[in-house]
């Protein structure tokens, strides 16, 4: 697809901030919108928290449950 690991982790970081956050649809422009503001705030840290732990940010395999293809 050419989206690189830091790029799916990404993705996949705001998609969990979301759930944990999703207050209803009746708002949802201003929860993405707020979830953006998290990821541009707090993603390159939590990069740099996964790095310290010794992760390979560049080679991470992700596992997707066969109900979700």
């Amino acid at each position: 697809v050419g989206a690189t690991s830091v790029t799916v982790l990404r993705s996949m970081w705001q998609a969990y901030w979301l759930l944990e956050h999703w207050e209803g649809s009746n708002n949802a422009f201003h929860q993405l919108a707020e979830s953006l503001s998290e990821v541009q705030e707090r993603f390159d840290d939590f990069l740099k928290k996964l790095v310290d732990a010794g992760w390979d940010v560049k080679q991470i395999n992700i596992k997707v449950p066969k109900e979700f293809i």
